[in-house]
């Protein structure tokens, strides 16, 4: 899913297609090939499988084709096959869509496609003990008094782009037509733990356009008619401001009020001594379900933002094998 939604990520801004691509997972190391071919991209990606120099168990083929649409019109699609070298079959996706240069706009078309179960294109390697675990994302939500009704306030932490995007579409999916739905005020604010993901455009991209498109499905649109109310969405990555509703409801025209004088954040653990800084470290660890508490994973991320700053290392950072927020 991450490839496919950089597929579209990639597309959605241009006037013509994207360049094949390759990504290699070896852990949580990922590396990226470009495909420059004419002919057939995934023949060509075999052929650079083979001369791989660097290790990797997992890998997933992207490019621009063509799929057919319910009227069995030939539609733009961005198409992926993904596969584990464990594994005798992969998974191949589509996602269909109507191109910027088209009519101006660029929009996905339908949802995504299952193509089938592509062969390996490499001999399958044989392991005693395979790794095929999920990270599943850390989310919390609560409801908070709006009036006489609820406005919800969810946080959501993981280090995949694709999977904070599907968590935030599955929340206002199960939140829409539950059997308090009719108590909501329709106001979403939904915050994004800062300090995992580095590309704030894609990550933006994909969550705006997953909350917005859940909002205007058939279970959005009927929830709005039932009720007679609007859906907003504040959606924020840490201090980044990815979609702001909430400010611009109902308010009244006019001069607009003077701006406060901006102050200047210091940074939590700036006073810390090194010392400090690793018994802090510690202690977050300590603390029960850290990676479904918002304030343990706010503090984690401040503090590993004053590890980097000072250029020191975390405690045990040379022996990890995944993120210090997989340690939950």
């Amino acid at each position: 899913m991450y490839a496919l939604d950089w597929g579209i990520f990639l597309r959605h801004d241009l006037d013509s297609p994207i360049a094949p691509f390759m990504y290699l997972w070896n852990g949580e190391e990922r590396q990226t090939r470009v495909l420059m071919t004419d002919g057939d991209p995934v023949e060509y990606a075999k052929k650079v499988l083979e001369s791989e120099e660097k290790s990797f168990q997992r890998f997933v083929i992207g490019m621009e084709g063509y799929l057919r649409d319910e009227k069995n019109e030939r539609t733009d699609a961005i198409i992926v096959q993904g596969f584990d070298k464990t594994q005798e079959k992969g998974t191949a996706l589509g996602q269909m869509f109507e191109p910027k240069e088209k009519n101006g706009t660029f929009r996905k078309i339908d949802r995504v496609t299952y193509l089938g179960s592509p062969a390996l294109h490499l001999p399958v390697e044989t392991t005693d003990n395979p790794d095929y675990s999920v990270e599943e994302p850390g989310f919390n939500a609560m409801s908070l008094k709006d009036g006489d009704l609820t406005q919800i306030l969810a946080f959501v932490t993981h280090g995949n782009p694709s999977v904070v995007a599907d968590t935030v579409r599955r929340f206002l999916r199960a939140k829409l037509t539950d059997n308090t739905a009719a108590t909501f005020s329709g106001r979403f604010d939904i915050q994004i733990t800062p300090g995992m993901i580095n590309h704030d455009d894609f990550l933006k991209f994909l969550v705006v356009n997953a909350a917005d498109e859940e909002r205007k499905s058939p279970r959005g649109t009927e929830w709005e008619s039932k009720t007679g109310k609007k859906i907003l969405l504040n959606i924020n990555h840490g201090e980044k401001r990815f979609l702001t509703e909430f400010e611009t409801e109902n308010k009244p025209v006019g001069a607009p009020p003077a701006a406060e004088p901006k102050t200047e954040k210091k940074a939590k653990y700036a006073a810390f001594s090194e010392s400090e800084l690793n018994r802090e470290y510690r202690r977050i660890l300590s603390v029960p379900n850290a990676r479904t508490n918002f304030t343990a994973l706010n503090d984690m991320a401040e503090l590993m933002t004053e590890y980097e700053k000072r250029g020191i290392a975390m405690p045990g950072k040379g022996a990890e094998k995944k993120p210090w927020w997989k340690f939950w």
